[in-house]
């Protein structure tokens, strides 16, 4: 398995998750507030999770928020994604180390034992995708913003990615790559409603749809034309944003993994 180039950042959506990290660390440990609500002590154990990297713990808490009913707050959305993310995250590199491993192994036998390793970790991935698919079922449909449904369908599109890139079984990955499609495809149709395609998300569903048709589809000409739209439409509306603001360095993060990709996409090409 080849990656074209490091597409998968970490700040590629709206929310820091650095920043959420930082508010963590700097976090009053003395008694200045006790009687939390069940939402307070769901979010700060999920907090703790996250800096002690217990993310399969991180999941348990965000979905008792999510389960409550209530909307999600910036915060608690970018939470979420980074618990799911970083779930699967091992499972990917897991997937990828037995891969490797396998293409350079001669041994029959060792051969097999590898490709039922393989087998259990993709299970392991499908049974994390498969949990968050449900979740994120439940905060679109209580999304009040079509900023979180955006987001929360790009997460759909990335999962499905991620199931996609390991999946075996042809029926199994046809399935999940058409799922990835449909959340992408949703998620892009709402930002090009939004009109406002310089923002950080927006950028970032752009780069991870263009990755999506490059690796998933193989479809370079398309992951080229979205990309190349998505980066000429950043450089007009650059201007506009302040160049102190997070957005703004967010923004050109995004776009500079985009300009990359496009090298080396349109290189392979020639």
């Amino acid at each position: 398995f080849k990656q074209k180039t490091a597409y998968e950042i970490r700040l590629s959506l709206v929310g820091s998750e650095m920043c959420i990290r930082d508010r963590v660390s700097t976090q009053s440990t003395g008694h200045s507030r006790i009687n939390m609500n069940d939402r307070e002590k769901n979010l700060f154990l999920a907090k703790v999770a996250d800096q002690s990297e217990r993310y399969e713990e991180m999941i348990g808490y965000m979905k008792k928020i999510v389960d409550s009913g209530a909307a999600l707050s910036f915060e608690e959305r970018d939470l979420l994604n980074i618990a799911y993310k970083n779930a699967i995250g091992s499972k990917r590199s897991a997937w990828r180390v037995i891969s490797s491993v396998f293409q350079r192994e001669n041994d029959e036998e060792k051969k097999t034992l590898l490709t039922d390793l393989r087998s259990k970790v993709e299970t392991e991935m499908s049974n994390i995708c498969t949990d968050a698919f449900a979740i994120l079922d439940k905060v679109i449909a209580s999304a009040e913003t079509e900023e979180f449904r955006i987001y929360f369908y790009k997460m759909k599109g990335d999962y499905n990615r991620y199931m996609a890139e390991v999946a075996l079984d042809p029926a199994r990955k046809q399935k999940v790559t058409d799922e990835g499609l449909k959340a992408y495809q949703t998620a892009t149709d709402l930002a090009e409603k939004s009109g406002d395609e310089l923002t950080p998300l927006n950028l970032g569903l752009a780069l991870n749809f263009s990755v999506f048709y490059y690796e998933i589809l193989r479809q370079p000409d398309s992951a080229i034309k979205l990309a190349k739209k998505a980066f000429d439409n950043a450089i007009m509306g650059l201007d506009k944003l302040n160049e102190e603001d997070e957005a703004y360095k967010d923004a050109t993060q995004i776009m500079a993994l985009l300009r990359d990709n496009l090298e080396i996409w349109q290189s392979e090409g020639n």
